[in-house]
């Protein structure tokens, strides 16, 4: 009998298909559409909070250069707009998309790629404006550890694209840092951590777990001057967060993000950020 991981992902796949099609008879429409504001598309599954992030940086920049743009709300955005309340308004719902309104589709790296689809300046007034004001600062001197598990390594087709070896690459990012005595660890999957990255963590004086919620762990990674990030776009976010909010932020991720395409490396990352190669 199929799995649950394996049949959410088979759900996510048949909508992402049926999205697909949908977008190319849209895309025979859109030839005619000449309205004064741009609607970036999104599917109605596949794509998460740090994905979205990326669409709606995107339609702040462009509003901010006098090119109203806004983004099609998707399944699941909903409870981030409490978190962050300024992002409805670059927010619209299927009701409100008019005919004329001209659309924005992107399938391939959703504006992910740091110096092409936005900058540094970009994403910290981005940040600035939407969500600076939501973050609480976490001790100036404890690492947050994010580490991502979930579905890459529950499900074997995504574990084939992004799995890797985490505890050495921890192992590697733990050196990056000095007095390290205090760590939060931050996961969606803290029993695995108790059992594997605890270890490492034996000459550390304080190690506490954060509590599974999305947005709670958001806002306690993006708080943090010193972040020990995953190849995840909800890590990345936070990272940026981080240095937006806090001048002397260290953030280290892994260079590695995933084997979609033959480049594997992260280009969603600040240059300014320590990126570790190899553990993959």
């Amino acid at each position: 009998m199929p799995t649950s991981s394996f049949m959410t992902f088979l759900s996510r796949a048949v909508g992402h298909v049926r999205w697909r099609v949908r977008r190319f008879i849209a895309l025979m429409l859109d030839r005619m559409r000449r309205g004064d504001r741009t609607v970036i598309m999104t599917p109605p599954a596949g794509l998460r909070f740090g994905n979205w992030m990326y669409l709606w940086l995107d339609a702040h920049q462009k509003s901010v250069a006098g090119q109203p743009t806004l983004v099609l709300e998707a399944p699941g955005m909903a409870p981030w707009f409490e978190t962050f309340p300024a992002l409805r308004a670059l927010t619209i719902t299927r009701d409100e998309l008019r005919f004329h309104d001209q659309r924005e589709w992107n399938d391939q790296d959703w504006r992910q790629v740091f110096g092409k689809d936005f900058t540094r300046e970009s994403a910290h007034r981005f940040i600035r404006d939407n969500i600076a004001d939501h973050i609480p600062l976490s001790p100036p001197d404890r690492i947050v550890l994010n580490v991502r598990r979930g579905d890459y390594y529950s499900n074997p087709g995504l574990k084939k694209l992004y799995g890797f070896d985490q505890l050495g690459y921890i192992r590697a990012a733990l050196a990056e840092f000095s007095n390290v005595n205090d760590v939060l660890i931050v996961s969606d999957d803290a029993d695995w951590c108790r059992q594997n990255v605890a270890p490492l963590m034996h000459a550390v004086a304080n190690v506490a777990y954060a509590d599974p919620d999305p947005a709670a762990n958001f806002l306690a990674v993006a708080g943090a001057r010193r972040i020990i990030g995953m190849n995840s776009t909800f890590t990345y976010w936070a990272g940026y967060v981080a240095d937006a909010i806090r001048a002397d932020a260290q953030i280290v991720m892994p260079l590695f993000h995933g084997r979609l395409y033959a480049d594997t490396d992260a280009h969603q990352l600040d240059p300014t950020w320590t990126a570790i190669p190899g553990f993959h």
